[in-house]
């Protein structure tokens, strides 16, 4: 018997076929559905676990968030000052808020809403956003005009003078009443902007960065700072450092007259290069030094020493802060000693003829400090008020050997001098007035004889001891005469 195959319907085996594929489509249509639901609900609503600048916003709609942060600087004040301004600004005043819907958006997006399943799989998240700020702008820029109005008024009356120097800064700048007119609009709002995100209750403004239009005035200030770059300029001597030029030093020569063009003053460098420098000023001045005996000594008077050219360390001065940039100066001299004055004040080498006329004796001392002559001696007769002048002097080219005549002058108005002497050997140290010299009239030296018997001013020496002197003693040669 044949066999026959049951073969089902071409139409139910398409019918199959449509239900195979029917139900994956359904199930990827119902995900894709879901999917995009959570897309769009999570661009309005932050996910489960979301932490926004430290707080909880699960599940919070983005608008209620953007209301509360435009909110949270309702009673915000703040104290705004410097560039001539004192302000006291509430945030009602310029209708500032933060930007809430910004502020939404940034943190919605930092979450990223098209990853949102990930986004759940990965547990809790953290998210931060700039809070930027919204005010009214003319509202600001009036509450600034009472104060540029009153910096128009402040240059006006102070000219010059309107431009000071800062010793904090050590520059120069405009006086703090008058600054606040040269605010610029856009660096202001720019600056107050950020101050008020941070929620700063002092601001204080930077004229740096809120200067306007460079005028007359600004051009002063940079005038007057381009000779502060001079500012560690020194006076030299010898290439030694004497004094050294500082900004403040700079801004007391510095004149800025009405019409705004500035100066320096010849006068106040001269006047403060003196005054520090004086101690170069020996000529005459007190000097103290110690004996190679270990005798402290202080002398006073006499024509040998440094002296500065007043006039010349001035020019020097102002030529050099002038160019702008530090240099060294040397500081010019009239009459110049031996060696640079020490902390003393001594100003000569180991080689010096020294006079005490408390010991009443004479010593030379050599190149290498030792002495190389020594004697007793008669100074002036303190009796009579011819007392042997003190003070730091040289031996001058009057110095004569031979027979040299001394005549004294005519105190006793006779028309004649009042005594004539011969001696052998003139050392002069005091013009051709007073003298070392021999005085073979005398049998002894030292001792207390000038107060009741001493000469008429010079120094009198033993004759031999007057003539190893004058062998050994050369013109410059420093003589100092002390008690």
């Amino acid at each position: 018997m044949a066999s026959h195959m049951s073969v089902p319907p071409q139409s139910e085996k398409t019918e199959k076929n449509k239900l195979v594929w029917i139900v994956p489509t359904v199930l990827l249509a119902l995900f894709a559905l879901a999917y995009l639901g959570g897309v769009v609900a999570f661009n309005f609503v932050f996910m489960p676990g979301t932490t926004l600048d430290g707080s909880d916003v699960s599940l919070r709609a983005a608008s209620e968030v953007a209301q509360e942060k435009a909110g949270s600087l309702s009673g915000y004040q703040t104290h705004i000052t410097g560039n001539g301004v004192d302000l006291t600004l509430t945030a009602d005043q310029i209708d500032l808020a933060y930007d809430g819907d910004a502020y939404a958006r940034e943190a919605i997006a930092a979450t990223n809403p098209w990853a949102w399943p990930f986004q759940l799989a990965q547990g809790d998240r953290s998210v931060s956003a700039e809070s930027a700020v919204v005010f009214d702008r003319e509202a600001l820029l009036d509450l600034f005009e009472p104060f540029e109005s009153a910096a128009r008024e402040s240059v006006a009356s102070l000219g010059g003078k309107a431009v000071v120097f800062d010793a904090e800064s050590g520059s120069f700048g405009l006086d703090p009443s008058i600054t606040a007119q040269y605010l610029d609009d856009d660096a202001l709002i720019e600056a107050l902007s950020q101050a008020f995100t941070g929620q700063e209750e002092e601001i204080v403004l930077d004229e740096g960065q809120l200067g306007g239009e460079d005028d007359a005035l600004h051009a002063a200030v940079d005038a007057a700072d381009a000779y502060l770059g001079a500012a560690g300029t020194t006076l030299t001597l010898d290439g030694e450092t004497a004094a050294e030029v500082t900004p403040e030093v700079i801004a007391s020569w510095v004149s800025v007259a009405d019409d705004y063009s500035v100066s320096l003053s010849t006068d106040a460098a001269a006047s403060w290069a003196n005054q520090s420098v004086a101690r170069l000023n020996t000529i005459g001045a007190e000097r103290t030094y110690t004996r190679a005996d270990g005798k402290q000594v202080t002398v006073s008077g006499g024509s040998y020493g440094w002296q500065v050219n007043q006039g010349g360390v001035a020019d020097a001065l102002v030529a050099a802060v002038s160019a702008g940039t530090p240099q060294a100066v040397e500081v010019p001299f009239d009459t110049r000693g031996q060696v640079v004055p020490d902390a003393g004040g001594r100003d000569w080498g180991n080689r010096y003829i020294d006079i005490d006329l408390t010991e009443q004796y004479v010593r030379m001392y050599g190149d290498d400090g030792s002495v190389i002559w020594e004697s007793a001696c008669v100074s002036g007769d303190a009796s009579k008020g011819y007392d042997t002048p003190t003070g730091v002097n040289q031996i001058n080219d009057n110095k004569r050997s031979g027979d040299v005549e001394l005549r004294g002058l005519d105190y006793d108005k006779d028309g004649e001098p009042d005594y004539i002497s011969h001696v052998q050997y003139w050392i002069p140290f005091v013009g051709n007035m007073v003298a070392l010299h021999d005085a073979d009239w005398r049998g002894s030296f030292g001792g207390t004889i000038y107060q009741w018997n001493g000469s008429h001013g010079c120094v009198n020496l033993p004759m031999d001891k007057a003539a190893q002197l004058y062998d050994l003693a050369q013109v410059g040669d420093v003589v100092v005469v002390h008690y």
